[in-house]
């Protein structure tokens, strides 16, 4: 039965089945936890990076606190952007049934593409620029800022939504 408006997006089940590996799964199994605490602080590390970059890129109009901002920041916003992404996809295969069985992994690998691809045409655009001390608050700046801002949200969203599931109310 459908539960939810998105699941005629989940993942085949004979796909998740194929990708499951029982040696990998005990292999990783000791770690497991290690390895969901690194990807949790990781992630929640590029996200508030993540954000405070996007808000000094839409409300700083000085070029020289944007760009002081921007290049202590990028290196560890990328460096826990792949840490939370290597972890993310060992943490999938760990047990790829049961987490392509959630409700709302599709939707959220879809605000990561989305939210990767605003990222790779800010890039060149608008980062590089900030970086350089060239960028400012410019109606393009903040447009991928607020994109940015808004599908990483959508992230963590669909993450808090597979956690769990819908409350039960119990009626007397």
């Amino acid at each position: 039965m459908i539960s939810h408006p998105l699941a005629f997006m989940r993942l085949p089940y004979d796909v998740l089945v194929a990708m499951d590996s029982r040696m990998y799964h005990y292999w990783m199994q000791p770690v497991h936890y290690l390895v969901r605490t690194v990807h949790i602080l990781s992630m929640a590390g590029f996200f508030g990076m993540d954000l405070l970059f996007s808000i000094t890129l839409c409300h700083n109009r000085e070029k020289h606190v944007l760009s002081a901002v921007s290049r202590l920041l990028v290196q560890w916003v990328h460096s826990l952007f792949a840490v939370a992404m290597v972890t993310g996809v060992a943490l999938f295969f760990y047990d790829p049934v049961h987490i392509g069985s959630r409700a709302y992994l599709t939707p959220k690998l879809l605000f990561i593409a989305l939210a990767m691809g605003v990222a790779a045409i800010g890039h060149r655009r608008v980062y590089l620029p900030a970086l350089a001390g060239q960028g400012g608050t410019t109606t393009k700046a903040r447009l991928v800022a607020i994109a940015s801002i808004t599908l990483w949200s959508a992230v963590i969203i669909a993450s808090c939504l597979n956690s769990e599931g819908v409350p039960k109310v119990f009626l007397r």
